[in-house]
């Protein structure tokens, strides 16, 4: 198992992770009569806006792989400015924290705190008819790995309709921190609807499954593997509005391996090829 994935970890997209909030929609512009004037105070006229997220998981899981077992605080903080009919522009800082480490001496502060990743992402995000396409480019820190770091470009494309929205994601690690996979490829295809039971509530249940060249095996496993179905995931998620602005919400996901040859080689890792994980956020958009 690649140290630093074993110690450090990288994003979930986010499922990654995992991921990252999409402005694509643009602003509602509100009608003006009688000669109004817009106030940049109103919110749906102003094209900045900021959202603050803090997920609490039992887990950290990005791409099939155990980042961290223990229980684990990824706040965030994302940045968005709205372009219109041409999309939208994102920044996001993302860290992950490791809630079993007790806070130590101010001269160890880092990894006496748990800290164990920061992650730095930029975004352009535009629709066009009932896609939505995402280009960015990820960079992971790893504060207490030595200064270690790597860098990911990708592109997702979404078709929203009413029955189930499909996605697929491209990610090209083209600078891994042990330059051993410099041009590792990881795939992933994911099924999603949203539900409305109640006024507020959302659920949304999932289905993802991703791909891995033979380099992202080598890079994640230290072993080559070919060309494999590397993890398969389905979960459920509820969020509720409490506000316009503030929203509480929860997961649960089941993830295993497919492949015999991934077990064999603990690309889970901690000796396992299925987890049960989950966890509760609390969003807060401006």
């Amino acid at each position: 198992m690649n140290m630093m994935k074993a110690t450090g970890g990288l994003v979930a997209l986010s499922l990654v992770a995992a991921a990252l909030p999409v402005y694509a929609d643009g602003a509602e512009t509100k009608p003006k009569e009688k000669e109004e004037v817009t106030s940049l105070e109103e919110k749906d006229d102003f094209p900045l806006s900021v959202e603050v997220s803090l997920d609490v998981l039992s887990d950290y899981v990005w791409r099939g792989t155990i980042c961290n077992g223990n229980p684990v605080w990824q706040p965030s903080v994302t940045l968005g400015y709205d372009l219109g009919d041409w999309g939208a522009l994102s920044a996001n800082v993302w860290q992950s924290y490791d809630l079993t480490h007790k806070r130590g001496t101010a001269t160890n502060s880092r990894r006496a705190c748990g800290l164990q990743e920061i992650d730095y992402t930029l975004a352009y995000a535009v629709s066009l008819a009932d896609f939505d396409f995402e280009v960015g480019h990820i960079f992971y820190t790893f504060p207490n790995n030595n200064g270690a770091s790597d860098q990911d470009l990708y592109a997702t494309v979404a078709y929203n309709n009413p029955i189930v929205t499909p996605s697929a994601s491209v990610y090209w690690n083209y600078n891994s921190a042990h330059g051993e996979a410099p041009s590792a490829v990881y795939f992933s295809f994911g099924l999603a609807h949203d539900f409305e039971p109640v006024e507020g509530l959302t659920l949304t249940p999932s289905a993802s499954l991703g791909f891995g060249d033979n380099a992202w095996s080598k890079y994640v496993t230290d072993e080559s593997a070919g060309t494999e179905l590397t993890d398969q995931t389905i979960g459920l998620a509820a969020s509720y509005a409490i506000t316009e602005n503030v929203s509480v919400g929860a997961q649960i996901n089941y993830t295993w391996i497919p492949s015999h040859t991934l077990r064999h080689l603990d690309y889970m890792g901690c000796g396992k090829s299925q987890l049960l994980w989950g966890g509760v956020n609390a969003t807060f958009s401006f």
